[in-house]
């Protein structure tokens, strides 16, 4: 990824990177040679890029009741959980009622004022009985129902049907846009917006998803939100007809429960969206939905292994990798064996034997002594790929490669041919300065900033005016 050269048929590939740390965007940041744009979408970063990740909901769309349905499932996803189904569904419902409102209302929605309204969801003020009047008077029988089981509930008085449930998914759902961080990313002016990456002679784009792993379960729905967004517009358009997109979703079991990332695996190659899924074990895609550590590899056509230190995951590579035969020479064996041929043999020269009889055991013993022995064995044991040494990687590419590859994996800092091509890591760099490997072994580079060159200006990643680049590697 770092020395972009993922590449398809129309050329780079958009590429959609999860990134808990900011860590691989900031590495992967020099990324000129392939005029490729970064968009960072960072809310604890002071300079992050803002999105747009509804404007997809338009009440002129004839898709426009799917599509507040799509996002709805996604802002509150199924957690698989039965006792949590009837909640998780009405609050679904809800929410959805109310993105159809108020984008009719206002002629599109945005998630901050999204949040705004359900901040006082099915309250006795005057904003949100303003806005249930007009729920109320919705043309669908589906919303006006909505309206009319609010008033019943609020005239009782009571949590009957569990409504103090459904309000406390729905809250918890919007907690994230409590965060003023969150807003400002998602509030206008836009700085990206999701249709570019579809955009037929657009220039390629990395696209750096960066939300600290202390927040995962809280930002969750927002970053399920980007994805939905990015998908529904992958979708409208050809796949042949524009780039291909790779979604990096590193740790993605982070965000809990999204059914719609376990499905990816299925139907997103059909989009021109390639999903890799980078985790330390397959169980913690079961986060995700129910079944989806068999569901997920089972659809990937690749399965790339290093790194296993659980014995679970061990010993699904070693039922994958199967068994092999070894031959080996029994030495006590041959001695019976020649000891048999020769009393055979004596049997004949001493008159005791039938010569033919005799010449007959002692051609089997024969056999039995230059014969060797077999016996099955794992590829490799459990603890064989427990142990095995950093740098190794199992691959499995069925349909493509007749038996699983065995390879060895060198660390982008220990390549010469990209020594130049990435920036420092921020949390295993000296500041200031990056390792590469040059003919004399690894050494430390200097990363030079300075102003940027008027061939580069129009990336959106030097809009501050200043770039950075190895010493001795400049573009």
């Amino acid at each position: 990824m770092v020395d972009g050269k993922l590449n398809g048929p129309l050329g780079p590939m958009h590429i959609v990177s999860m990134d808990w740390k900011n860590q691989n965007g900031r590495i992967a940041g020099l990324q000129v040679r392939q005029d490729r744009h970064i968009v960072t979408i960072a809310p604890r970063e002071e300079h992050s890029n803002s999105i747009d990740v509804l404007s997809y909901i338009d009440p002129r769309s004839p898709e426009f009741i799917p599509l507040a349905k799509l996002f709805a499932s996604n802002w509150i996803a199924f957690s698989g959980s039965p006792q949590a189904e009837y909640f998780e569904g009405t609050a679904q419902r809800l929410t959805e009622g109310a993105v159809v409102t108020l984008a009719r209302l206002k002629g599109g929605v945005s998630l901050p004022d999204l949040a705004d309204v359900m901040a006082g969801f099915g309250d006795a003020t005057d904003e949100w009985l303003s806005f249930e009047y007009h729920l109320a008077t919705a043309p669908e029988p589906q919303y006006r129902k909505i309206a009319q089981e609010l008033s019943d509930l609020r005239e009782r008085g009571t949590d009957s049907g569990g409504y103090n449930g459904i309000k406390n998914e729905i809250a918890k759902s919007f907690a994230v846009m409590t965060d003023p961080q969150w807003r400002k990313v998602l509030s206008p002016p836009f700085d990206f917006h999701p249709k570019q990456l579809t955009e037929e002679c657009g220039p390629p784009f990395l696209i750096n998803i960066a939300e600290n792993k202390d927040y995962s379960q809280t930002a969750a729905p927002v970053l399920r939100a980007i994805y939905t967004a990015l998908l529904v517009y992958k979708r409208r358009v050809p796949a042949a007809t524009t780039r291909e997109q790779v979604w990096i979703l590193d740790e993605i079991g982070n965000i809990g429960a999204w059914p719609m990332a376990v499905e990816l695996a299925t139907f997103g190659p059909g989009y021109g969206i390639r999903p890799l899924y980078v985790v330390q074990s397959t169980a913690q895609l079961d986060n995700l939905a129910p079944r989806a550590s068999t569901i997920v590899p089972n659809s990937c056509g690749t399965q790339i292994y290093t790194g296993t230190r659980s014995v679970e995951q061990a010993s699904l590579i070693n039922r994958q990798l199967g068994r092999m035969s070894l031959e080996y020479f029994d030495a006590a064996m041959i001695e019976r064996a020649e000891a048999a041929k020769s009393k055979a043999l004596m049997g004949i020269v001493a008159g005791d034997a039938d010569p033919s009889m005799a010449l007959l055991e002692a051609s089997h013993h024969d056999r039995l002594a230059q014969e060797p022995q077999r016996f099955a064995r794992d590829l490799r044991t459990v603890d064989e790929i427990i142990n095995e040494p950093n740098g190794k990687a199992y691959v499995f590419m069925p349909g493509v490669l007749e038996k699983p590859a065995y390879l060895n994996i060198l660390p982008y800092w220990k390549r010469r041919d990209l020594a130049g091509r990435y920036l420092g890591d921020p949390f295993h760099s000296k500041p200031g300065t990056v390792e590469v490997a040059t003919r004399w072994g690894q050494r430390h580079r200097q990363i030079i900033s300075d102003p940027i060159p008027p061939e580069y200006a129009h990336l959106p990643q030097y809009s501050e005016g200043k770039w950075s680049y190895v010493k001795g590697f400049k573009p």
